[in-house]
């Protein structure tokens, strides 16, 4: 690719390679993502450092000594490959793929909705279960839709959007670190007993890896329904700034669907309170669908817009020279 690109390859390059492992990732069996293999392995990680005799301060030590112990072999091994092979471009290439979101999700949330238009409540309470960190045991039919929404943009934003955008910027390695550290405040939710101390590291570091992705993704969203909307609705935000620059992307979709998201939710059989997102109409089945579109049109926006700014400078700097 870079022979055929010639001088603009670092402009035109990165795109492409992200639309090629789009598609690549769709193929990639669902039991082979990594995600599986991480999940036990930072749960285990956590019981044995994360113990409630400790102090605050010695459970926030053994989060960012877990953080690197996963992090640091992950990374090491990534950029030494990069840096040492020949053509890395076939080792980015798998490994966008085989950090990608496949379809599985999608699949799930067809066929939940197709459950709960049955009135199966039971059974779409199972499909949705592997894909969130909520408890889904007393949620209404209404609430199995939110919550699966909200599922499929959690899932897009931080493997798919954070992915891409780091990828662009840092190259493979950043965008390893991106997908890393959103998986491990997803397997380390500080909201879950017991993990506030030990998740706050790792959590400020995937907060602020997340800040600019939030932000442009929140901006493209907003573009599908009424783009100043969820500005109007800022007020809806709460918390920190980074519970704010986690809410952002879910007010744009929340307007861009017509229907609320957020609002409390149990954890391990605890109540947390999270803002309501949106206009007062609940969301309905449809709005499953509707939201993967929203969230495909967006990444492919993203790719097509990535690509035309860089042929702009690279037909700038073609004519400079």
């Amino acid at each position: 690719m870079d022979a055929a690109l010639g001088p603009y390859s670092a402009l035109l390059a990165p795109p492409l390679v992200l639309a090629l492992a789009y598609l690549l990732s769709m193929l990639v069996p669902e039991a082979w993502r990594p995600r599986y293999r991480l999940a036990p392995l930072a749960e285990s990680l956590a019981r044995k450092t994360n113990k409630p005799q400790h102090t605050p301060q010695q459970r926030r030590l053994a989060g960012v000594l877990s953080l690197g112990l996963l992090a640091l072999p992950l990374l090491s091994a990534v950029a030494l490959i990069t840096g040492l092979a020949a053509y890395a471009l076939p080792f980015e290439l798998a490994l966008l793929a085989w950090l990608l979101p496949g379809p599985a999700l999608a699949k799930d949330n067809e066929a939940l909705a197709a459950r709960l238009l049955a009135g199966q409540k039971e059974q779409a309470r199972s499909l949705l279960a592997p894909w969130t960190v909520r408890d889904t045991y007393s949620l209404s039919p209404m609430g199995l839709t939110k919550a699966a929404i909200e599922a499929q943009l959690q899932q897009e934003r931080s493997q798919r959007f954070a992915v891409l955008f780091w990828y662009v910027l840092g190259g493979p390695l950043m965008a390893t670190a991106a997908w890393l550290s959103n998986e491990l405040v997803r397997v380390w939710h500080r909201d879950r007993p017991g993990m506030g101390c030990f998740a706050h590291w790792p959590t400020r570091v995937a907060g602020v890896l997340m800040l600019p992705v939030n932000a442009l993704l929140a901006a493209t969203l907003a573009l599908y329904g009424a783009p100043l909307a969820p500005w109007r609705a800022r007020h809806q935000l709460s918390g920190d700034w980074e519970a704010r620059s986690h809410q952002w992307p879910q007010l744009s979709l929340a307007w861009s669907l017509g229907s609320q998201l957020g609002g409390p939710w149990q954890l391990e059989g605890q109540r947390r309170i999270r803002p309501r997102l949106g206009p007062d109409t609940p969301p309905a089945q449809p709005d499953l669908l509707r939201t993967r579109r929203l969230l495909s049109y967006a990444c492919w926006l993203w790719l097509s817009l990535l690509f035309l700014f860089g042929a702009a400078l690279a037909m700038l700097r073609h004519g400079a020279l």
